[in-house]
């Protein structure tokens, strides 16, 4: 009885300790992805174009009649507002920086995709491997002396399969899904003063080391109406659980000295699109422009799940693209109440995508509003 007694009282002494550890993980993980420049110029992913290589994260449904392409390789880089990223680190003294910045929060950084993001897509099926780098310092107006450096090195493992369910004369439908499985590892630490950031790179040996493997999957409809008129759905990631291990240090990790573990849902998302083609599979116009797509997407289905829920009008998001005689894309859109443009090279081989885009890092329209731009150089093949 004695021991029984004595043994409860060590549980209940350690028990604030694992409280405290798990307050220390995030309550949400992000999800698996790739920085995509036409996907940028467009004004987001939209679920109801045709498929391609990144249908992976966009809509599995659309690889039903997808082209046989190969993806040797592919370097993208997408900033977010790295003049800020620049001034931070660059300056001795950064407080002056934020003083234009009269917001609840922001986010600034670098997202470095490839080399590698090879794979395989044809009719009905897509397979990819990626890796993306990402650097971001995140500011909130509670702390506001405090910023929230974050520098991770992810690797993705997906694949992805649609599937013809009805092949109508005048109208098609297809369902898609895909399965990936992705290791997450870096540094998120805790805040930290702004003074200490342009020394983060020097002090992230005594920082908490943090790894994240998960696996989950997405499931995408897609309904074509005369091969021009495209209405789909896509629900990400419903059921995508994460094991998410904290380190004291990262030399710890061969020790397994753990100070936080558990297993942490990724935020499940929704969207719904239409994407029209201006050009019928007959038209005489083909000989100018291969063709002319329209598309309107809302993202934000469930964003009530969200621990801090965006203002609706930053989850409508609409696009379009212009293709000339398969050489030249030239593309514009709209999302998070700003614009976005960009254009598309395809060499054959190597294909060159820029965009420049507004983004919106506040939850109000206009409340924290900084331009961004993405480059992807991908070398393909049929």
């Amino acid at each position: 009885m004695y021991f029984n007694q004595c043994l409860l009282a060590k549980l209940l002494c350690f028990l604030p300790l694992f409280a405290l550890n798990a307050q220390d993980l995030p309550s949400r993980v992000d999800a698996a992805g790739f920085p995509f420049a036409r996907n940028a110029a467009l004004g987001g992913a939209h679920t109801g174009l045709d498929g391609d290589f990144s249908s992976i994260f966009t809509n599995p449904a659309a690889l039903v009649g997808a082209a046989t392409r190969k993806n040797y390789m592919e370097f993208a880089v997408d900033t977010i507002d790295v003049e800020l990223v620049y001034r931070l680190i660059a300056t001795d003294d950064p407080l002056p920086a934020f003083s234009g910045f009269l917001v609840d929060n922001f986010l600034a950084g670098v997202d470095l995709g490839g080399p590698f993001a090879f794979g395989r897509t044809g009719d009905g099926y897509a397979v990819g491997f990626f890796n993306v780098s990402k650097l971001n310092i995140a500011w909130d107006r509670d702390q506001v002396y405090m910023v929230l450096p974050t520098l991770t090195e992810e690797f993705t493992l997906a694949g992805a399969y649609g599937l013809r369910l009805y092949n109508g004369p005048d109208a098609n439908f297809d369902i898609g899904i895909t399965a990936k499985v992705f290791l997450r590892m870096g540094y998120r630490s805790r805040p930290i003063y702004l003074q200490q950031v342009k020394y983060i790179l020097q002090d992230l040996m005594e920082m908490p080391f943090e790894t994240q493997l998960g696996a989950g999957a997405d499931i995408g409809f897609r309904w074509t109406l005369n091969e021009t008129l495209s209405f789909a759905a896509v629900i990400y990631d419903p059921f995508s659980p994460v094991l998410v291990t904290q380190y004291s240090t990262v030399g710890k990790i061969a020790e397994q000295e753990m100070i936080a573990e558990a297993t942490i849902p990724v935020t499940t998302r929704a969207s719904i699109g239409i994407s029209w083609k201006l050009l019928p599979p007959d038209s005489l116009l083909h000989k100018y422009f291969s063709d002319i797509t329209l598309s309107f997407d809302y993202l934000g289905l469930l964003e009530n799940l969200s621990e801090t829920p965006r203002d609706p009008l930053l989850n409508i998001s609409a696009g379009c693209e212009i293709r000339l005689l398969e050489v030249l894309s030239l593309r514009a859109g709209f999302r998070d109440m700003q614009p976005s443009g960009g254009i598309g090279l395809n060499f054959t081989f190597m294909n060159l995508d820029v965009s420049i885009y507004g983004s919106e890092l506040s939850d109000k329209p206009y409340h924290y509003s900084t331009w961004s731009a993405a480059v992807n150089i991908s070398f393909r093949g049929s």
